[in-house]
């Protein structure tokens, strides 16, 4: 599946809308997406409502951004992952180290309360 990424500003932080694969072809596109925003010192959310599939590089990216985050002090956090990649974020513990929730209202509020 082809891979797209958009980015929406939404109250006070950014959306980052991805859809697809996230694997070797799309990491670049991904990870320089994420990491752009957190320069910009918006908090961000990353929707993974439409995410087919996320091997280990994209795994990878969200652990560098997740250092970004923490690095500028930025709020970052995951919301609404399919099945297939919610099972690997719990098997790989990434859902300890980027908070994930399943809504956007709920990854919002926390958002807000940083």
């Amino acid at each position: 599946m082809d891979f797209e990424i958009d980015l929406l500003h939404h109250g006070g932080c950014t959306l980052v809308r991805v859809r697809g694969d996230i694997d070797l072809v799309s990491r670049p596109v991904f990870e320089e997406s994420m990491l752009g925003v957190l320069d910009s010192g918006r908090p961000m959310i990353v929707d993974m409502r439409q995410v087919t599939f996320c091997d280990s590089t994209g795994l990878n990216a969200i652990v560098v951004a997740g250092r970004r985050s923490a690095e500028r002090d930025t709020p970052m956090a995951l919301v609404a992952l399919p099945p297939r990649v919610r099972r690997v974020f719990r098997i790989t513990g990434m859902d300890r180290y980027v908070p994930v929730y399943e809504t956007l209202r709920e990854a919002l509020g926390s958002l807000g309360s940083n």
